[in-house]
């Protein structure tokens, strides 16, 4: 039954997955293609408007130069010979204006559709990522909850989680250790005393008679 819910489980993510794949592929459109290309255009925008502008200083500096020559009533070369280049500024001046207002049209074009998208379609996205998810969710808690699994019963030996300093199982007899406590507590403490006093005078005596009788074969000797 664990097996199965695990495999429900699974088949859940494959779902999910194949949703949350076309949304990445989506998401994937717009960061790499549609952005950059309104970069692109912008920059072109820019440089169109950096043309244009340009002329129109030139323009001014030569009317300037004109008026000045005018005021100070002296005859300006370039007025004489036709003026050519005056005029040659103006035409291009008008070009560079009509690119500068195409390319700005299509500057608050691309501006305007990258705005709606990042605000309809990346709502659109995160609501169908946010469904999925609850959707997986949803299903895995019906699957575990028909499952059944938990608790688990376990069958163990009465010493089965008693370890040893060696990290191996082993026994403890509990009621002869109980037994000992008995005979230890039963004991008199007088009793105990004198024994360990025995035990430890008697190795004295038994040494001294060793020193006497080795003193006595060297006296004779």
């Amino acid at each position: 039954m664990f097996g199965e819910a695990h495999r429900s489980i699974e088949k859940s993510a494959i779902k999910m997955l194949r949703t949350v794949k076309p949304m990445i592929s989506d998401l994937n459109t717009y960061l790499n293609k549609a952005v950059p290309d309104t970069r692109l255009t912008i920059k072109k925008y820019l440089d169109a408007k950096f043309e244009y502008l340009s002329y129109c200083l030139k323009v001014k500096e030569m009317d300037d130069e004109e008026y000045g020559y005018s005021l100070l009533q002296e005859p300006l070369y370039r007025v004489e010979t036709g003026n050519y280049e005056y005029r040659l500024i103006l035409r291009c001046r008008q070009e560079a204006r009509t690119r500068f207002a195409q390319m700005r049209s299509d500057v608050l074009v691309k501006l305007e559709l990258l705005d709606n998208k990042h605000v309809q379609d990346i709502v659109f996205q995160l609501q169908r990522l946010v469904s999925a998810m609850a959707k997986y969710h949803t299903d895995c808690h019906s699957v575990l909850k028909g499952a059944q699994v938990f608790p688990i019963e376990v069958d163990l030996t009465k010493n089965m989680l008693t370890n040893t300093t060696l990290g191996q199982y082993s026994e403890i007899p509990v009621e002869e250790e109980g037994e000992d406590e008995d005979s230890v507590s039963t004991k008199d403490p007088a009793e105990s005393a004198a024994e360990f006093s025995e035990g430890v005078q008697q190795p004295e005596h038994s040494n001294a008679g060793e020193i006497d009788l080795i003193a006595t074969e060297d006296l004779f000797d």
